[in-house]
């Protein structure tokens, strides 16, 4: 991607100001993240039925298992018996979301910061085993960006490399490999409506919706300054 065409913060800040124009982008992910990492604000509280809801629910509960079952459950997932193992550990998760907690463990920091595959100096500075507020439900939207969002797609793509540690469980995984995040582009579209959302063109597949009302509000507000 051509760095000199990057939307820069006061583009962005702009765009969220005017009701005239219909897109701003696209936006450098390393950017992009440095913003989430520093929101302005992040007020979005409201509870919402959403697929990224179900992988903190699977995050936070994995996370509650000792080193032993969590050795089990690779092993099922390495040998073809995660079904089995499901119906015996009393845990809901699908095999891909199991496979995300994996490198997800492998590739934070003691502060549980997520350290991305596709930039060894990009960092989500967040909690990545903590995604609800407070322990309630309440989904971090913070979390949601820079996690379920972001980093679920950085390790789908990192599992890719038959280097990799967790190479063998790229299966259960590569349907959200879509190249990696260097080559992602993300933008902000406006509808006539008045709704802004974020939208990703990985690797030129062609603009796709991220239509969660939560994450767009937290984004506005984290990406606006006084």
């Amino acid at each position: 991607m051509n760095e000199a065409k990057l939307a820069d913060l006061n583009e962005i800040q702009d765009f969220f100001n005017r009701i005239d124009s219909p897109s701003v982008g696209p936006i450098g992910v390393k950017d992009f993240i440095g913003w989430c990492n520093n929101p302005y604000k992040n007020d979005s509280n409201r509870t919402v039925d959403d697929p990224a809801n179900v992988l903190g629910q699977t995050v936070r509960s994995l996370n509650c298992l000792n080193e032993d079952r969590l050795m089990e459950m690779e092993s099922a997932l390495k040998e073809s018996r995660w079904n089995e193992w499901l119906k015996n550990s009393g845990i809901k998760a699908s095999a891909e979301d199991a496979v995300f907690y994996l490198a997800l463990k492998h590739r934070t920091d003691n502060q549980g910061h997520y350290r991305f595959y596709f930039d060894k100096d990009s960092v989500a500075e967040i909690d990545a085993f903590n995604p609800f507020k407070d322990n309630t439900s309440v989904l971090d939207q913070q979390w949601h960006v820079l996690i379920s969002l972001l980093a679920f797609r950085d390790v789908a793509h990192a599992l890719s490399n038959e280097q990799h540690e967790y190479h063998c469980l790229y299966q259960h995984i590569k349907d959200w490999d879509k190249g990696g995040l260097n080559a992602l582009k993300l933008r902000f579209s406006r509808y006539a409506s008045g709704i802004i959302e974020l939208q990703l063109n990985p690797e030129n597949e062609g603009w796709q919706r991220q239509p969660s009302k939560a994450m767009n509000e937290w984004l506005k507000g984290a990406l606006l300054r006084p």
